[in-house]
């Protein structure tokens, strides 16, 4: 076997290794320290031959003698999370070490290259600005435990294990591995060593009881790592034999929404890790859940950061496909909002494009087609627009974010029938939802003349710093006669843009609002009075 080491002495590598090592950027458990420290100090000692997957899980992983590779195949998932963790590392803190050390696939013998040599290499980013790296939540699924009388239903908590993973693997952010993934650990303490061998984040646990009228479900979510319960409840439902299984389904994906949809149980404890974090230094994943922070209210002040992080994201990740569905949800906004933030003449050109990547890599998430939807929508195609949307749906009927802007696009488009119901469902299943949805409700009450519902929307909408914030408000509060707020609505809306009035329709036309609801608009905004061309009463109140 050649000599790994012949260009490089052994302090220069072992500074590298310590280097490493010592880096908060390289994100890798105890385990994989011991493993990359293992195979260094092999080949310094000259025996590269002896680095096989036995001797690794024998001298590093406490394996015994009957370790057998083909049926464990704890070091090569273990190899690969290393790999990971290595080219991370080069492509944030390490970019300028001066000797690199690799893992290359199909072997776990180091190679040593210096600096100039990786100059070259493939798959190596040279402008990148510093950044950690991508720590994507995976979540173990364990089997649920099954108590009481099980001879009528004996594989009730099979399929809810079986539910459960089905569920949360539609939200494509995650990695969810179920109970045959970790088939070689038992008990807790097992699990415990699964989510150090695996980087399991977080375990789902929980029993099911079904009773001679009833059936029960608990479950527990826990942080892998630490032991700690990060939520926890259970759930009733009465016993039909001929809609058991379709309950059961029905918790199933209740558990999966509650945890895994944007704004949902695991997006707020990992938003906690990147508080206080400037956008420059957060990482990969931790971008993505700065877009959800910003998409939650639109926050203008935002925009600018959010789409540097996730431009930052998409070069330092070429694959990562969520981050490419929400960066062209950005530019959707930049031309939905008139954002002058962004040095690119066309934003929805870049928008298609983005999603249209997106799609490449994940085609079946359900966030990359809504993001071909809303660039589809701002280039005048409604009809594609929906379909894809629909198809999100199709894909992840749990992501209430879907359901959401398919009942909005819907009620732009004064179809009452489709919207109001996907628009209630929306917010029945995720209280959290974005109040920008409440936009269709709005639409819907003001049509029907029921101004005090409207209103009632309209102040749900948390969006000051957007047009329609104030637009809704104004509209709602000129018709009721509470004229104080109607007039500070206005206010607003000649602050965000005080020439909006002379372009009332234009605007509310590249929304692709139904005529008869910009007539409304425009008759709502004369009545508040906002001053412009188009609330002058010789215009015609719709185009």
């Amino acid at each position: 076997m050649a000599d790994q080491t012949r260009d490089h002495t052994p302090d220069v590598i072992r500074d590298a290794l310590f280097r490493i090592l010592d880096s908060p950027d390289f994100d890798a458990t105890e385990r994989i320290r011991r493993f990359l420290t293992y195979v260094v100090e092999e080949t310094l000692n000259g025996r590269p031959e002896r680095i096989k997957a036995y001797s690794i899980a024998t001298s590093v992983f406490g394996r015994d003698e009957n370790f057998d590779p083909q049926i464990d195949s704890i070091v090569r998932i273990v190899a690969g999370r290393m790999r990971r963790s290595l080219e991370h590392y080069y492509l944030t803190a390490g970019r300028n070490d001066p000797l690199h050390i690799r893992i290359p696939k199909g072997s776990y013998v180091p190679v040593f290259e210096g600096a100039v040599e990786m100059e070259t290499s493939p798959g190596w980013a040279s402008d990148i600005p510093p950044q950690k790296p991508t720590a994507r939540p995976s979540i173990l699924v364990e089997a649920f435990t099954e108590e009481g009388d099980n001879s009528t239903y004996p594989d009730f908590a099979r399929g809810l294990t079986r539910s459960l993973v089905v569920g949360l693997t539609r939200f494509s952010g995650f990695r969810v591995f179920g109970p045959e993934a970790a088939l070689q650990y038992n008990g807790e303490e097992g699990s415990a060593r699964a989510a150090d061998d695996m980087q399991i984040d977080y375990i789902l646990r929980g029993g099911a009881t079904v009773g001679h009228t009833r059936f029960g479900i608990d479950a527990l979510l826990v942080e892998a790592r630490t032991g700690r319960t990060i939520w926890a409840d259970n759930f009733e439902r009465p016993l039909q034999p001929s809609e058991i299984f379709s309950l059961r389904n029905e918790v199933a994906n209740c558990v999966a929404r509650t945890l895994a949809q944007p704004y949902g149980i695991i997006h707020s404890d990992r938003a906690k890790d990147a508080d206080g974090d400037p956008p420059n230094r957060l990482s990969s994943y931790n971008c993505v859940l700065l877009f959800y922070q910003y998409w939650r209210t639109f926050d203008q002040h935002m925009a600018e950061q959010v789409r540097e992080c996730l431009e930052r994201t998409i070069r330092a990740e070429p694959n990562y496909a969520e981050a490419f569905a929400c960066l062209s949800l950005v530019y959707s906004n930049v031309y939905r909002f008139g954002n002058n933030i962004a040095s690119i003449a066309e934003p929805r050109e870049r928008a298609l494009k983005l999603a249209e990547r997106a799609i490449e890599l994940a085609p079946n998430s359900s966030w990359s087609h809504y993001a071909r939807s809303l660039a589809y929508w701002f280039a005048g195609d409604v009809g594609a627009s929906l379909a894809a949307l629909e198809m999100g749906r199709v894909l992840n009927p749990n992501d209430t974010a879907i359901i959401g802007d398919l009942g909005q696009r819907y009620a732009m488009l004064a179809d009452w029938e489709k919207a109001v119901p996907l628009l209630e469902e929306s917010f029945a299943r995720n209280p959290a939802q974005p109040g920008s949805y409440r936009v269709g409700l709005f639409l819907y009450h003001y049509a029907q003349g029921r101004y005090e519902e409207a209103f009632m929307e309209a102040r749900k909408m948390g969006t000051p710093q957007v047009l329609y914030g104030p637009i809704t408000v104004a509209m709602a509060a000129a018709q009721l006669g509470h004229w104080d707020e109607a007039r500070e609505a206005v206010r607003q809306i000649l602050e965000l843009d005080p020439a909006y009035g002379d372009h009332i329709v234009s605007d509310m036309q590249t929304r692709n609002l139904h005529p008869d609801l910009i007539g409304l608009v425009v008759e709502g905004l004369r009545k508040a009075g906002l001053p412009g061309r188009d609330t002058t009463p010789s215009q015609p109140l719709s185009a």
